[in-house]
Formats: structure tokens, C-alpha cells, sequence
């Protein structure tokens, strides 16, 4: 070996280096929260190497083009756009006189001025309860399918669920329905190309939103987190539940627990909206609608659906949101919690909530409302739940009530607010809900869901332990700082 050789050994690092010091610009130029900022900025600094290569997968949270590409689809599918919106429409002003309460109608006219978010009547609104329930619903929305389905999960993981579903698709596309099925590209990447490759030879339209392929040209953080199945333009449910097994239980553990909607009228079009735009992202092909034909579906469908009396809101969020009315389900977590005058139930997988949720859950406490958290005792992702329990000293003294979930994990998106509105949808109450994911959550104004909702909430207690604050502030010093770690990353999570 030459004396020139360790030299040349140096130089790999030394670039390695610099590529790390050249990427804080734009860490800067992101402008989000300091503490974002600094994790970043530290990690470029002192892991450049491990930095960098983060920060260039998951850390570049806008795109340029697809965020053009979405806007592009905003105009040409005529979606209803209120950037600048300050008074309600008709509709609107009519679902909002029909709330009887002051607190609910404040809620639904805040989601009203977000994308998406205002209010139609005359919905029926079903809570599906666990996987089971769900698919089986899904699969008899699909069998009765006459003029299309549209499809979208953020996971559908090989398995008998996968089956299930490719099977459901598969005979309706032969049916002659239209069917469309749209998958994210990142979560739904191990789903192999032979799945992929038999919907299509059945006849079924199948597309990934940001394809893992892209991996140099567009961040892996952003993912299309939403759960929407539309049958007809008539029928649609949302809500937290992907296609896996773990539903059903696998390797001996216990089936996750989660929870799913239903909604049949008016809302199930605003769903149908939210797949179209992401379709036509997806695909750069807008749907062309047979309107004999779907008028035909349609009023088959209505004849067979009974008119129902929830007022329901579609409240989408996305990267692609821009300005005030950005992080647009945060505004509507945050809204929900300070309007509440008697008691919010929230139940959250993951669990990284910023500054302003955790005022906002501390002063409603303090107001006397009876605030109540319940998050899974085991996380999926442990390194996620370590950081959430680091949260949880700054709530408990402030008299918040935290349960963790005993019998398996716990992956619902729902808040319950006075026991009159109740939210389920595919955001979790962390960052990356708030600020990276694609993102929609249903606000439903109606007694019987609220009401199953609660029972569904006292149910999950019933198999729950509480934080005791004396007992988890005398935890181990270890453990303290295992949460302190994974807290310091979370802003990166």
C-alpha cells in the first residue's frame, strides 16, 4: 500500500461530509417547528452520513410537480375549493341550523372553511367495529356493486385478507363493473407484482400513489395514508382499518382492535371526490363517468337505502394544502378539544401530538371536561410508543386521564366530543398525521353513532389499565431516558 492510499481513503468521508453540511440550507428553508429544525440540523451534523441518507428519504416533505399535479386535478374534476372561503353556503348554513347544540355547530362550521369539510344532511352512518364486521360489510357493499367501485388503502399486506379482496374486486370487475384500486406506494410495496398482475388480468384498474420506484425524485414520507372504498357514489366507508391479517390474528396474538364507517348519502360523494383527485394524480387519467349508468346505480341504490339524519363533514389533509388552511385535521383535533364542555374521548395508535394539542388537551382538562387518552399498552412500532409515553407527565399533572390498551394493539382513529360528535377516520394524533400524510377524517353529528362510539370507548377502558401519575413519575431513571431519546427524534418521526 502506497502513503497516498489512507489519504484516498479520507476523501469518501470528506464528501460524505459536505453533502450533510450542503443539505441544512434546506433544512432551514422547510420552516417548520425549531425543534424539527434542530433534530435535523444536529443529526447533518454529528450522523452526516445516516443525516443525510435520512433526510433525503424522509425528510423532503413538499413536492413540486405531484403538488402541482394535485392542484391541477382540484380544477379539472371541479372539487369544491374554499381557499379563501368566510361564509357558508346555503347547504352549509342549512346542515348547520339542524345541530341544536352551539358547541357542534361551531365544530362543523370551522370544517366547513377546510378543504372538503362542509357538512351535508340526510347521511346514515354505520360505526364498524373491528375487521371482521368491516370487510364484512365492504364485501356485501362490493357483491352489490351494478356500476363501479373505487378502492383505496394505504396497506394491503399479502395474506388472506389481500385474497379476500383481490377476490371481491376481481368479481365485480367481471360482473362488468367498473373497479379501481388504488394503492400507496410505500405501504403497499411488499404486495408483490403476481397480486398486482392478476387484478389486472381480471380486468380491474390498478395504480400506486407515489411509487416506490420514484425513491430518488420524490420523498418516502409522503404517503397517502387514506382508507376509502366507494360502491355506486352512494355507499362509502373510511376509517382505520387496512386489508392485513393481523385483523383476524396471526401467530397467536391477539386481533388488532380497530374501527371503521359507513356512510350512505351525500357524504359517500365527498369520498368519492377525495379517490378521484388522488386517481387522477396517480394515473394523470381523470374518470370519465357513464351518467345513464350511474344514474341508474344511483337511484337502485337510494331506493334500497333508507334517507338517514346525521350530519356528516369530509375533512381531507395533505402536503398539498397550502396556506391557512394547511394541516387542516390538526385545526379540527385542536377545535374539538378547546370547544368540548363535558368530556372528549380520544383513542390514537401513535401518539406524538405538537405543542398546540397538548395545551389543548391540558387547559380542557383544566376546565373541568373530562379528558380521557387511550393508546396501546404494546405498539407495533415500539420506538413510536416509547416517544408517545414521554408526553405523558406533561398531561397527567394537568389532570388528563391516559389507558393503555391491554389485550393487543389498538389502531382506531376516533374522538368522541360531548357524547353529540364523533370523528373516525385514518389520521393518528402524530406529526406525521398532521404535517406529511394524506390524510381524511369523517365529523359526524348524529346521537346513535356518538352513543355506539362511547360504548365502543367504555368497552376498550373495560380491558385497559390507567396511568397512575404517582407510580409512572417514580418509573425507572433508565426508562426515563429511553423515552427522552426517542422524544428528542420524534419531530423526525
Amino acid at each position: 500500500m502506497t502513503a497516498a492510499a489512507p489519504r484516498m481513503a479520507i476523501w469518501p468521508g470528506i464528501l460524505v461530509e459536505i453533502i450533510a453540511l450542503a443539505l441544512i440550507p434546506l433544512v432551514i428553508l422547510r420552516r417548520k417547528e425549531p425543534s424539527s429544525t434542530a433534530a435535523w440540523i444536529l443529526a447533518l451534523i454529528f450522523l452526516p452520513g445516516l443525516g443525510a441518507t435520512l433526510f433525503l428519504l424522509f425528510g423532503r416533505d413538499r413536492v413540486r410537480l405531484p403538488v402541482q399535479w394535485k392542484r391541477d386535478a382540484d380544477q379539472a374534476l371541479a372539487l369544491r375549493r374554499r381557499p379563501h372561503h368566510r361564509h357558508a353556503s346555503p347547504a352549509q348554513r342549512d346542515a348547520l341550523a339542524r345541530i341544536p347544540t352551539a358547541v357542534d355547530r361551531e365544530l362543523f362550521r370551522i370544517s366547513g372553511a377546510l378543504p372538503g369539510g362542509e357538512a351535508s344532511t340526510g347521511n346514515a352512518a354505520l360505526l364498524l367495529v373491528d375487521g371482521a364486521a368491516t370487510y364484512a360489510a365492504i364485501g356485501e357493499a362490493i357483491d352489490a356493486a351494478t356500476h363501479h367501485v373505487h378502492a383505496e388503502y394505504y396497506l394491503v399486506a399479502r395474506g388472506d385478507a389481500a385474497d379476500w379482496l383481490s377476490g371481491k374486486l376481481a368479481a365485480a370487475a367481471a360482473r362488468g363493473v367498473a373497479v379501481r384500486l388504488l394503492l400507496d406506494g410505500f405501504g403497499s410495496f411488499w404486495i408483490g407484482r403476481r397480486w398486482v398482475a392478476a387484478l389486472r388480468a381480471a380486468g380491474v384498474e390498478v395504480a400506486f400513489f407515489l411509487p416506490a420506484r420514484l425513491i430518488f425524485f420524490q420523498p418516502m414520507n409522503l404517503r397517502n395514508h387514506r382508507k376509502i372504498v366507494v360502491v355506486d357514489g352512494e355507499t362509502a366507508f373510511t376509517g382505520g382499518i387496512n386489508v392485513m391479517d393481523e385483523y383476524r390474528g396471526v401467530r397467536g396474538e391477539a386481533p388488532w382492535r380497530d374501527t371503521h364507517l359507513r356512510v350512505t348519502g351525500p357524504a359517500a360523494q365527498e369520498l368519492a371526490q377525495v379517490f378521484e383527485l388522488d386517481w387522477h394524480f396517480a394515473t394523470r387519467r381523470e374518470i370519465k363517468h357513464d351518467r345513464v349508468a350511474e344514474a341508474a346505480a344511483t337511484t337502485l341504490a337510494r331506493a334500497s337505502a333508507e334517507p338517514g339524519g346525521a350530519t356528516v363533514a369530509i375533512v381531507r389533509s395533505g402536503p398539498d394544502v397550502v396556506g391557512m388552511q394547511r394541516e387542516t385535521i390538526h385545526r379540527l383535533f385542536f377545535s374539538a378539544i378547546t370547544l368540548a364542555r363535558s368530556r372528549v374521548y380520544v383513542t390514537t395508535p401513535y401518539f406524538i401530538p405538537d405543542r398546540a394539542i397538548i395545551v389543548a388537551l391540558q387547559t380542557a382538562a383544566m376546565r373541568g371536561v373530562d379528558v380521557r387518552l387511550l393508546l396501546p399498552k404494546l405498539n407495533n412500532h415500539p420506538f413510536v410508543g416509547q416517544a408517545g409515553r414521554s408526553f405523558y407527565e406533561d398531561l397527567l399533572w394537568a389532570g388528563v386521564a391516559i389507558h393503555e390498551y391491554g389485550p393487543g394493539m389498538i389502531h382506531a382513529k376516533t374522538m368522541v366530543v360531548d357524547g353529540t360528535v364523533a370523528m373516525v377516520g385514518s389520521a393518528n394524533m402524530d406529526l406525521r398525521s398532521f404535517r406529511l400524510n394524506f390524510e381524511v377524517h369523517a365529523l359526524v353529528h348524529d346521537a346513535a353513532t356518538a352513543a355506539q362510539l362511547e360504548a365502543c370507548f367504555e368497552a376498550d377502558l373495560a380491558v385497559s389499565s390507567r396511568i397512575d401519575p404517582v407510580s409512572f413519575a417514580a418509573r425507572p431513571w433508565t426508562q426515563k431516558v429511553i423515552e427522552g431519546a426517542a422524544r428528542l427524534l420524534s419531530p423526525m418521526m
